[in-house]
């Protein structure tokens, strides 16, 4: 393996070390990077491109320039390494290549979990660790409502309370946008500096109910304004094919 990926590699294990999605091998790497086989293959033997080398800068936040010379910080530098944890986590249409007359839509996938349980603790700022390409024109067919294409963003689920709507450790494919439950419908719920995975129901008094899918460990909440909870995102597709 050449040097400059072997540097790259490495780095990507010990910054995603702990996270919940975690950078442990080549095929993860050349998940975040969205780089095909032969371009992954021909960087093993030739070493990474340049633009390679920048797309890891601005997706790990690891420098280009060390990448490729082996010189100087690892890291970007913090201006840089912030506009690339934080600055482009958005959902970006890009002119490349993606089926014969489609674009493609790169859409983030965060470092932040949501529990289907007990909460997961909430990440002081948005990192990106990767990102999934899927087709706008699918996006528009099937994600209906949507507040904007670029508020969309992917998470982990972890926990049981919601199986039988989706499963613990899914890819949950988020509209970030939705600050408010209008529509009942599964939602990401910020309490207590924890999020959570619940589905949101507004009953004939007003009041809304949070409630879990799964029958064996069913709760419901219903918040009456003592409670302070935040709407981060609603959920509209698990990856495993059902639409929410």
């Amino acid at each position: 393996m050449h040097e400059s990926v072997s540097r790259l590699l490495d780095y990507a294990r010990r910054k995603t070390k702990g996270a919940p999605v975690v950078i442990a091998d080549f095929q993860a790497l050349q998940v975040v990077l969205d780089a095909s086989s032969a371009k992954m293959t021909n960087w093993k033997s030739r070493g990474i491109s340049k633009e390679g080398a920048i797309k890891a800068e601005r997706e790990l936040g690891v420098s280009a320039n060390w990448l490729l010379t082996g010189e100087g910080d690892e890291d970007a530098t913090a201006a840089s390494r912030q506009r690339a944890l934080t600055g482009r986590a958005e959902a970006v249409t890009e002119e490349l290549p993606f089926l014969p007359g489609f674009k493609a839509l790169s859409i983030p996938v965060m470092a932040q979990a949501g529990s289907m349980g007990h909460g997961a603790e909430q990440l002081p700022d948005d990192v990106v660790v990767g990102r999934l390409t899927v087709s706008p024109q699918w996006v528009a067919r099937t994600l209906k409502p949507l507040s904007d294409i670029k508020n969309l963003r992917f998470i982990h689920g972890y926990g049981d309370s919601m199986e039988g709507t989706f499963s613990d450790g899914d890819i949950l494919l988020v509209d970030s946008g939705v600050v408010d439950p209008d529509i009942d419908g599964v939602y990401v719920l910020e309490a207590n500096d924890r999020l959570y995975i619940k589905r949101v129901r507004q009953r004939m008094d007003g009041k809304y109910e949070i409630s879990s899918d799964n029958p064996n460990v069913r709760t419901v909440d219903v918040l009456d304004g003592s409670q302070q909870v935040n709407v981060r995102g609603r959920v509209i597709w698990a990856w495993n094919g059902k639409k929410l």
